[in-house]
């Protein structure tokens, strides 16, 4: 019997890595099927306008051209028993329709997607809708013969405030998610790294988030300025962004300390960014610092780190994973203030060349780890498809 699979894509955007997703899902994952179709949706804008790194607008609209098609390929029977479906996120308003149209016309097909976050997670773009979420999120489960998921922090954070207080029942549906890691791959760092050539590390400290609330820039700007006065000399701070300017769309206070600080000198704001350009700051920084209030993988540190530079992140959420509990790459968030994250930065840009080194290659071996995680997913996808 001939298998075909469908892949529902997320806006393939250049600053992002659903761009690189694009490129890289239906070869990895489609390995196993006698052909892959994918089902492109019709985006209204690349602007965020509504939403924080998508505009949701447009997600909307394009996940609903997208479902237009599913339906039309099920009308025309394109469809058939044995073909799967993958979605790069589940949060899809659709996917019921997708197993309806299939049972509903006796058509088995299995369902298989990537959940990247949901309302449950602190000041997420779907947090508004938690009081729906906590209903419908373990009903995307229920859709799926399985998710995936980046980190088991996210897993855990989707069992106790999703699953867990449905009861028994739903709980069981945690089997059905699996620890993979995100989709990701170090040859275009790798590439990157090599245009480069001889790189010099004339940053020190590098912030490669969106600036936006739940990534924390002011603290992180705070924190800097306090070890420039303990340490009496000027360090050099990076901020980034693939868009033409440096916004925010609901950090409009810190975006402007940070417009104040790079007239003042010490802060270089760096825009337009393309991936390769990005992964070239990534490569002149000695430090790369998270301080986001919560992360269920954490891209930009496994993109950092892949760069050679030495990554700085709470020891909660999802980051202890990416670094093997290597306590030498965490900061305490038990204790407040920001002294820990003040003494992370200190200690990190103080370490002989050696030492760096010798730190840096530890780091890029824990980003290692994750490499070409989607075979991963491809691996497990074929061992469901061999299920009854």
């Amino acid at each position: 019997m001939t298998s075909r699979l469908f892949i529902l894509p997320l806006e393939p955007l250049e600053e992002r890595y659903t761009g690189q997703w694009y490129k890289w899902l239906p070869a990895s994952l489609g390995a196993g099927f006698d052909s892959v179709q994918v089902i492109d949706g019709k985006p209204l804008t690349d602007t965020v306008q509504v939403g924080a790194f998508l505009d949701l607008n447009s997600t909307a609209h394009y996940k609903a051209s997208q479902l237009q098609e599913v339906a039309r390929l099920f009308h025309s029977k394109q469809v058939k028993s044995g073909d799967a479906f993958w979605v790069s996120d589940i949060e899809f308003w659709g996917i019921e329709s997708i197993r309806y149209l299939a049972r509903l016309q006796g058509i088995k097909v299995k369902l298989f997607g990537f959940l990247h976050a949901a309302s449950y997670t602190t000041e997420d773009f779907m947090a508004p809708m938690a009081d729906i979420g906590r209903y419908l999120e373990p009903a995307w489960i229920a859709a799926f013969d399985r998710v995936y998921v980046g980190s088991e922090y996210h897993r855990q954070k989707l069992r106790l405030t999703r699953l867990l207080p449905l009861g028994h029942e739903a709980v069981a549906l945690l089997d059905r998610v699996v620890v993979t890691g995100n989709p990701w791959r170090s040859d275009e760092c790798r590439a990157a790294a090599d245009q480069s050539g001889d790189v010099v590390r004339d940053i020190d400290l590098c912030f490669p988030h969106r600036p936006d609330r739940e990534k924390r820039l002011g603290i992180f700007l705070a924190a800097a300025r306090e070890l420039q006065a303990r340490l009496k000399r000027e360090i050099s701070i990076a901020l980034t962004t693939g868009r033409a300017a440096y916004r925010s769309t609901n950090d409009q206070e810190a975006v402007d300390e940070a417009g104040r600080l790079s007239r003042v000198g010490g802060v270089r704001i760096f825009t337009n960014l393309n991936r390769a350009g990005f992964y070239n700051i990534l490569g002149r920084s000695k430090v790369v610092v998270s301080t986001a209030i919560e992360e269920n993988f954490g891209y930009a540190m496994i993109e950092g780190m892949t760069m050679g530079a030495l990554p700085l992140m709470p020891d909660r959420y999802s980051y202890p994973e990416l670094v093997q509990k290597d306590r030498r790459f965490t900061y305490e968030t038990a204790v407040p203030g920001p002294d820990s994250l003040v003494g992370g930065m200190e200690n990190l840009l103080s370490l002989s060349p050696v030492a760096f080194g010798e730190w840096s290659r530890t780091a890029q071996r824990y980003a290692a780890e994750f490499d070409s995680s989607e075979l991963r997913i491809a691996a497990d996808m074929g061992a469901e498809m061999l299920r009854p």
